[in-house]
């Protein structure tokens, strides 16, 4: 609405969009006919052929611009992830397996529990504030931070990334298995615990 606009700016002209051609009747006699019959029945969700999924989980103090989009998971040297025993406990959920365990299995949905798993990393970056890197005397380059003195310091924040793909998910799957990835990073759980609690499926 024009009365809900800011003084400078103002709403000269209006153009209707024309409505997108109608498609053709299919014939049966046409060889079109099976993909306007494809076209028709294409699902967003069921007709794709795998999704990606990107966690980030924030190490450190962590930047108010980006607190609504990663996980903080605190400060101090107890809450750092143990990136290796977190890949370690991903490559065993890799392939075609029963992921009942890590889902939530709604009444009446009888989609099928196994999915393939075709990528699941974990991974660090480091992340540095570049104005208190560079009053503390630092060099930095896309690699890491080479201090030029040895009496100052700068924070380093790291940020850690789950990346996953799969044929399909179960309702809340990747958010369970990232919990549980984190959970392995931060010791209180085992790589040998998530081979467990897939072998479960659910029960």
């Amino acid at each position: 609405h024009h009365g809900n606009l800011p003084p400078d700016i103002q709403i000269l002209a209006v153009t209707a969009i024309p409505p997108p051609p109608s498609s053709p009747p299919p014939s049966s006699t046409s060889s079109s006919s099976t993909s306007s019959s494809g076209a028709n029945t294409f699902h967003a969700r069921e007709s794709c052929i795998g999704k990606r999924y990107v966690y980030t989980i924030q190490e450190g103090q962590g930047d108010p611009m980006t607190a609504r989009y990663r996980w903080n998971i605190g400060r101090g040297n107890t809450k750092r992830l143990n990136v290796d025993r977190m890949n370690d406990a991903a490559q065993r959920l890799l392939g075609e397996h029963d992921f009942a365990s890590f889902g939530v299995l709604e009444d009446g949905d009888d989609r099928p529990t196994t999915k393939r798993m075709r990528r699941l990393e974990v991974s660090r970056i480091v992340t540095v504030d570049p104005i208190e890197a560079a009053s503390a005397g630092c060099i930095i380059d896309t690699n890491h931070v080479t201090a030029t003195t040895t009496t100052t310091t700068t924070r380093r924040d790291t940020v850690v990334t789950i990346v996953a793909e799969c044929d399909r998910y179960l309702y809340n799957m990747m958010r369970m298995i990232c919990g549980t990835l984190v959970q392995v990073g931060l010791g209180r759980l085992s790589p040998d615990d998530v081979t467990t609690l897939l072998e479960r499926r659910g029960g």
